[in-house]
């Protein structure tokens, strides 16, 4: 009768590791989604070949957000308009300006 208590304990312990190994993976995926954001949105005069959503984006260079959705302008289709999401305590200024980067040698940009 001895072993059997064993193998009852063992495997309620690898139950309970298992569950909370699993609630924390979750609660850390969580912690990177309460982040407030501002969204702006940019017009670019040319292409974007590059520049995909999820990009980065820097200020700085240093990385504040991200692309959220790239459309064409419905009222003149050679402008491209990005939307982004730049964290709420990025203190960016009325007179900041945009532009694409080459940041590696695949050709993605920024």
């Amino acid at each position: 009768m001895e072993p059997r208590a064993h193998h009852v304990l063992i495997g309620l312990f690898t139950l309970v590791a298992l569950a909370s190994a699993l609630a924390f993976a979750l609660w850390l995926g969580q912690a990177g989604n309460d982040r407030d954001y501002a969204w702006y949105e940019i017009i670019f005069g040319r292409g974007v070949s590059g520049l995909s959503e999820g990009s980065p984006v820097k200020y700085s260079g240093i990385e504040v957000g991200d692309v959220a959705e790239l459309s064409l302008d419905p009222s003149d289709p050679r402008n491209v308009r990005v939307l982004i999401r730049v964290y709420d305590d990025v203190p960016i200024k009325e007179d900041t300006r945009a532009g694409l980067a080459l940041t590696n040698i695949t050709g993605s940009m920024n």
